[in-house]
Protein backbone atom coordinates (compact mmCIF):
# COMPACT_ATOMS: atom_id res chain seq x y z
CA UNK A 1 0.00 0.00 0.00
CA UNK A 2 1.20 3.55 -0.75
CA UNK A 3 0.30 6.82 0.91
CA UNK A 4 -2.25 9.09 -0.78
CA UNK A 5 -1.12 12.31 -2.44
CA UNK A 6 -2.54 14.32 0.48
CA UNK A 7 -0.72 12.16 3.02
CA UNK A 8 2.50 12.49 1.05
CA UNK A 9 2.08 16.27 0.98
CA UNK A 10 1.59 16.33 4.75
CA UNK A 11 4.65 14.16 5.24
CA UNK A 12 6.82 16.24 2.92
CA UNK A 13 5.57 19.44 4.57
CA UNK A 14 6.53 18.16 8.02
CA UNK A 15 9.95 17.01 6.76
CA UNK A 16 10.48 20.40 5.15
CA UNK A 17 9.45 22.25 8.30
CA UNK A 18 11.74 20.05 10.38
CA UNK A 19 14.73 20.48 8.07
CA UNK A 20 14.21 24.24 7.91
CA UNK A 21 13.85 24.51 11.69
CA UNK A 22 17.04 22.53 12.32
CA UNK A 23 18.92 24.57 9.71
CA UNK A 24 17.79 27.84 11.29
CA UNK A 25 18.73 26.48 14.73
CA UNK A 26 22.20 25.54 13.52
CA UNK A 27 22.85 28.83 11.69
CA UNK A 28 21.53 30.89 14.59
CA UNK A 29 23.70 29.18 17.18
CA UNK A 30 26.79 28.72 15.01
CA UNK A 31 26.80 25.74 12.67
CA UNK A 32 30.48 24.92 13.15
CA UNK A 33 30.04 24.75 16.92
CA UNK A 34 26.88 22.66 16.50
CA UNK A 35 28.69 20.16 14.27
CA UNK A 36 31.57 20.00 16.76
CA UNK A 37 29.12 19.28 19.58
CA UNK A 38 27.46 16.55 17.50
CA UNK A 39 30.87 14.98 16.91
CA UNK A 40 31.52 15.11 20.66
CA UNK A 41 28.22 13.33 21.37
CA UNK A 42 29.43 10.52 19.10
CA UNK A 43 27.76 7.66 17.30
CA UNK A 44 27.72 5.37 20.36
CA UNK A 45 25.23 7.58 22.21
CA UNK A 46 23.12 7.89 19.06
CA UNK A 47 23.01 4.11 18.60
CA UNK A 48 21.99 3.57 22.23
CA UNK A 49 19.24 6.18 21.86
CA UNK A 50 18.00 4.47 18.69
CA UNK A 51 17.92 1.08 20.44
CA UNK A 52 15.97 2.53 23.35
CA UNK A 53 13.54 4.11 20.89
CA UNK A 54 13.00 0.62 19.46
CA UNK A 55 12.12 -0.54 22.98
CA UNK A 56 9.61 2.32 23.17
CA UNK A 57 8.00 1.40 19.84
CA UNK A 58 7.86 -2.29 20.71
CA UNK A 59 6.15 -1.71 24.06
CA UNK A 60 3.64 0.70 22.54
CA UNK A 61 2.91 -1.80 19.75
CA UNK A 62 2.19 -4.45 22.38
CA UNK A 63 -0.15 -2.01 24.09
CA UNK A 64 -1.95 -1.57 20.74
CA UNK A 65 -2.27 -5.36 20.41
CA UNK A 66 -3.86 -5.53 23.86
CA UNK A 67 -6.42 -2.96 22.76
CA UNK A 68 -7.22 -5.01 19.66
CA UNK A 69 -7.50 -8.24 21.66
CA UNK A 70 -9.87 -6.58 24.14
CA UNK A 71 -12.30 -6.10 21.23
CA UNK A 72 -12.16 -9.85 20.49
CA UNK A 73 -10.06 -9.44 17.35
CA UNK A 74 -7.06 -11.62 16.59
CA UNK A 75 -3.80 -10.42 15.05
CA UNK A 76 -0.29 -11.81 15.22
CA UNK A 77 2.38 -9.81 17.03
CA UNK A 78 4.37 -9.40 13.80
CA UNK A 79 1.41 -8.11 11.78
CA UNK A 80 0.43 -5.84 14.66
CA UNK A 81 3.98 -4.47 14.87
CA UNK A 82 4.02 -3.68 11.15
CA UNK A 83 0.65 -1.93 11.29
CA UNK A 84 1.61 0.01 14.39
CA UNK A 85 4.92 1.13 12.92
CA UNK A 86 3.17 2.09 9.67
CA UNK A 87 1.20 4.67 11.63
CA UNK A 88 4.47 6.43 12.43
CA UNK A 89 4.80 7.39 8.76
CA UNK A 90 2.25 10.12 9.51
CA UNK A 91 3.17 10.81 13.13
CA UNK A 92 4.29 14.33 12.16
CA UNK A 93 0.71 15.43 11.50
CA UNK A 94 -0.97 17.78 14.03
CA UNK A 95 -1.93 15.89 17.17
CA UNK A 96 -0.53 12.74 15.51
CA UNK A 97 -3.97 12.34 13.92
CA UNK A 98 -2.35 10.87 10.80
CA UNK A 99 -1.65 7.74 12.83
CA UNK A 100 -5.34 6.93 12.38
CA UNK A 101 -4.21 5.47 9.04
CA UNK A 102 -3.81 2.27 11.08
CA UNK A 103 -7.59 1.95 10.80
CA UNK A 104 -7.19 1.32 7.06
CA UNK A 105 -4.65 -1.41 7.69
CA UNK A 106 -6.76 -3.02 10.43
CA UNK A 107 -9.96 -3.16 8.38
CA UNK A 108 -9.10 -6.60 6.87
CA UNK A 109 -8.90 -7.93 10.45
CA UNK A 110 -12.48 -6.89 11.16
CA UNK A 111 -11.58 -3.86 13.29
CA UNK A 112 -14.00 -1.00 12.62
CA UNK A 113 -12.67 2.52 12.16
CA UNK A 114 -14.44 3.89 15.21
CA UNK A 115 -12.75 1.17 17.31
CA UNK A 116 -9.42 2.27 15.82
CA UNK A 117 -10.28 5.86 16.76
CA UNK A 118 -11.15 4.73 20.29
CA UNK A 119 -7.80 2.93 20.56
CA UNK A 120 -6.01 6.01 19.20
CA UNK A 121 -7.73 8.28 21.73
CA UNK A 122 -6.99 5.91 24.62
CA UNK A 123 -3.38 5.59 23.50
CA UNK A 124 -2.94 9.38 23.47
CA UNK A 125 -4.36 9.59 27.01
CA UNK A 126 -2.09 6.76 28.20
CA UNK A 127 0.91 8.51 26.64
CA UNK A 128 -0.06 11.80 28.27
CA UNK A 129 -0.30 10.16 31.69
CA UNK A 130 3.05 8.41 31.21
CA UNK A 131 4.85 11.58 30.10
CA UNK A 132 3.32 13.50 33.01
CA UNK A 133 4.66 10.86 35.39
CA UNK A 134 8.22 11.02 34.07
CA UNK A 135 8.05 14.83 33.97
CA UNK A 136 6.93 14.91 37.61
CA UNK A 137 9.94 12.76 38.52
CA UNK A 138 12.15 15.66 37.44
CA UNK A 139 10.01 18.27 39.18
CA UNK A 140 10.37 16.31 42.41
CA UNK A 141 14.07 17.20 42.37
CA UNK A 142 13.11 20.84 42.98
CA UNK A 143 12.59 22.30 46.44
CA UNK A 144 9.52 20.67 48.00
CA UNK A 145 8.95 18.93 44.71
CA UNK A 146 6.92 16.19 46.33
CA UNK A 147 3.84 18.42 46.07
CA UNK A 148 3.91 17.89 42.32
CA UNK A 149 3.45 14.16 42.84
CA UNK A 150 0.46 14.77 45.11
CA UNK A 151 -1.19 17.12 42.61
CA UNK A 152 -0.39 14.77 39.73
CA UNK A 153 -1.84 11.71 41.47
CA UNK A 154 -5.04 13.58 42.35
CA UNK A 155 -5.40 14.88 38.79
CA UNK A 156 -4.83 11.43 37.31
CA UNK A 157 -7.34 9.80 39.66
CA UNK A 158 -9.98 12.38 38.75
CA UNK A 159 -9.20 11.96 35.05
CA UNK A 160 -9.48 8.17 35.24
CA UNK A 161 -12.79 8.44 37.09
CA UNK A 162 -14.16 10.63 34.30
CA UNK A 163 -12.87 8.31 31.57
CA UNK A 164 -14.50 5.31 33.24
CA UNK A 165 -17.92 6.96 33.42
CA UNK A 166 -20.48 7.71 30.73
CA UNK A 167 -20.18 11.47 31.27
CA UNK A 168 -18.21 12.28 28.08
CA UNK A 169 -20.54 10.18 25.93
CA UNK A 170 -23.70 11.59 27.52
CA UNK A 171 -22.52 15.19 27.19
CA UNK A 172 -21.71 14.70 23.51
CA UNK A 173 -25.06 13.10 22.77
CA UNK A 174 -27.00 15.69 24.77
CA UNK A 175 -25.38 18.84 23.40
CA UNK A 176 -24.38 17.53 19.99
CA UNK A 177 -27.91 16.93 18.76
CA UNK A 178 -28.14 14.81 15.63
CA UNK A 179 -24.90 16.02 14.07
CA UNK A 180 -23.18 12.99 12.60
CA UNK A 181 -19.67 13.99 13.62
CA UNK A 182 -20.64 14.51 17.25
CA UNK A 183 -22.51 11.21 17.38
CA UNK A 184 -19.43 9.49 15.95
CA UNK A 185 -17.32 11.05 18.73
CA UNK A 186 -19.87 9.81 21.27
CA UNK A 187 -19.49 6.28 19.88
CA UNK A 188 -15.71 6.61 20.12
CA UNK A 189 -16.03 7.73 23.75
CA UNK A 190 -18.27 4.75 24.51
CA UNK A 191 -15.82 2.32 22.88
CA UNK A 192 -12.78 3.78 24.63
CA UNK A 193 -14.40 3.45 28.06
CA UNK A 194 -13.73 -0.30 28.02
CA UNK A 195 -9.97 0.38 27.76
CA UNK A 196 -9.91 2.10 31.16
CA UNK A 197 -11.13 -0.74 33.33
CA UNK A 198 -9.63 -3.63 35.26
CA UNK A 199 -6.45 -5.43 34.32
CA UNK A 200 -6.20 -3.82 30.88
CA UNK A 201 -5.89 -0.37 32.45
CA UNK A 202 -2.84 -1.35 34.50
CA UNK A 203 -1.24 -3.33 31.68
CA UNK A 204 -1.60 -0.43 29.28
CA UNK A 205 -0.38 2.20 31.71
CA UNK A 206 2.54 0.07 32.85
CA UNK A 207 3.68 -0.46 29.27
CA UNK A 208 3.26 3.26 28.59
CA UNK A 209 5.40 4.38 31.52
CA UNK A 210 8.20 1.92 30.74
CA UNK A 211 8.08 2.84 27.05
CA UNK A 212 8.54 6.55 27.70
CA UNK A 213 11.14 5.88 30.39
CA UNK A 214 13.14 4.08 27.69
CA UNK A 215 13.14 7.13 25.42
CA UNK A 216 13.91 9.35 28.41
CA UNK A 217 16.88 7.11 29.19
CA UNK A 218 18.05 7.49 25.60
CA UNK A 219 17.86 11.28 25.91
CA UNK A 220 19.83 11.12 29.17
CA UNK A 221 22.60 9.03 27.58
CA UNK A 222 22.94 11.64 24.83
CA UNK A 223 22.99 14.52 27.32
CA UNK A 224 25.57 12.82 29.56
CA UNK A 225 28.15 13.04 26.77
CA UNK A 226 27.97 16.83 27.12
CA UNK A 227 27.11 17.10 30.82
CA UNK A 228 28.35 13.98 32.69
CA UNK A 229 26.87 15.08 36.03
CA UNK A 230 23.31 15.56 34.75
CA UNK A 231 20.84 13.66 36.96
CA UNK A 232 18.60 11.12 35.26
CA UNK A 233 15.50 12.74 36.76
CA UNK A 234 16.40 16.15 35.35
CA UNK A 235 16.89 14.63 31.90
CA UNK A 236 13.47 13.00 32.22
CA UNK A 237 11.92 16.34 33.11
CA UNK A 238 13.56 18.13 30.18
CA UNK A 239 12.51 15.43 27.73
CA UNK A 240 9.00 14.97 29.10
CA UNK A 241 8.21 18.67 29.49
CA UNK A 242 9.49 19.41 25.99
CA UNK A 243 7.26 16.67 24.58
CA UNK A 244 4.25 18.10 26.40
CA UNK A 245 4.86 21.63 25.08
CA UNK A 246 5.31 20.24 21.57
CA UNK A 247 2.04 18.32 21.81
CA UNK A 248 0.18 21.40 23.06
CA UNK A 249 1.47 23.41 20.11
CA UNK A 250 -0.48 21.11 17.72
CA UNK A 251 2.31 21.61 15.19
CA UNK A 252 3.17 18.53 13.09
CA UNK A 253 5.10 16.22 15.39
CA UNK A 254 5.42 19.05 17.90
CA UNK A 255 7.99 20.61 15.56
CA UNK A 256 9.34 23.89 16.81
CA UNK A 257 7.73 23.78 20.23
CA UNK A 258 9.55 20.65 21.37
CA UNK A 259 12.92 21.74 19.98
CA UNK A 260 12.72 25.30 21.34
CA UNK A 261 11.66 24.10 24.80
CA UNK A 262 14.32 21.41 25.00
CA UNK A 263 17.06 23.76 23.80
CA UNK A 264 16.03 26.46 26.28
CA UNK A 265 15.93 24.06 29.23
CA UNK A 266 19.33 22.64 28.32
CA UNK A 267 20.84 26.13 28.19
CA UNK A 268 19.37 26.80 31.64
CA UNK A 269 21.10 23.63 32.83
CA UNK A 270 24.46 25.02 31.75
CA UNK A 271 25.02 23.83 28.19
CA UNK A 272 26.17 26.33 25.59
CA UNK A 273 23.64 27.18 22.89
CA UNK A 274 25.45 25.13 20.18
CA UNK A 275 25.68 22.14 22.55
CA UNK A 276 21.99 22.42 23.43
CA UNK A 277 21.00 22.60 19.77
CA UNK A 278 23.21 19.63 18.89
CA UNK A 279 21.77 17.50 21.71
CA UNK A 280 18.22 18.47 20.77
CA UNK A 281 18.72 17.57 17.11
CA UNK A 282 20.32 14.21 17.99
CA UNK A 283 17.53 13.35 20.44
CA UNK A 284 14.82 14.26 17.93
CA UNK A 285 16.52 12.29 15.16
CA UNK A 286 16.65 9.24 17.45
CA UNK A 287 13.00 9.53 18.49
CA UNK A 288 10.70 11.41 16.10
CA UNK A 289 12.47 11.04 12.75
CA UNK A 290 13.59 7.47 13.38
CA UNK A 291 9.92 6.61 13.93
CA UNK A 292 8.92 8.30 10.66
CA UNK A 293 11.59 6.33 8.77
CA UNK A 294 10.46 3.02 10.29
CA UNK A 295 6.87 3.94 9.49
CA UNK A 296 7.64 4.46 5.81
CA UNK A 297 9.50 1.14 5.65
CA UNK A 298 6.56 -0.61 7.34
CA UNK A 299 4.08 0.88 4.84
CA UNK A 300 6.05 -0.74 2.02
CA UNK A 301 5.54 -4.14 3.68
CA UNK A 302 1.79 -3.83 4.13
CA UNK A 303 0.38 -4.85 0.69
CA UNK A 304 1.30 -8.52 1.19
CA UNK A 305 0.13 -8.35 4.78
CA UNK A 306 -3.30 -7.04 3.78
CA UNK A 307 -3.74 -9.90 1.34
CA UNK A 308 -2.72 -12.39 4.01
CA UNK A 309 -5.24 -10.89 6.43
CA UNK A 310 -8.06 -11.17 3.90
CA UNK A 311 -7.21 -14.81 3.23
CA UNK A 312 -7.10 -15.67 6.93
CA UNK A 313 -10.56 -14.16 7.53
CA UNK A 314 -12.30 -15.87 4.61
Amino acid sequence: MTLSSRQLRLLMLSVGIGAAAYLVFALWSGWREVLAAMAHIGWQALVLALLLSLVNYGLRAERWRLYIASNDHSISRLDNLRIYLAGFALTTTPGKAGELIRGVFLKPYGVTFHHTAAMFFSERVADLIAVLIITAAGLAQLHQGEIYYVVLVLALLIGLMVLRTTWPERLLRHYGGERQGVQWLANVAASSRAFWRGRLLWQVQGLSVVAWLAEGLGAWLVLRTLMPDMAFEIALFIYGFSMLIGALSFMPGGLGGTEATMTGLLVLQGLSLPEAVAATVIIRLATLWFAVLLGLLAVLRLPNQASHANESHQ
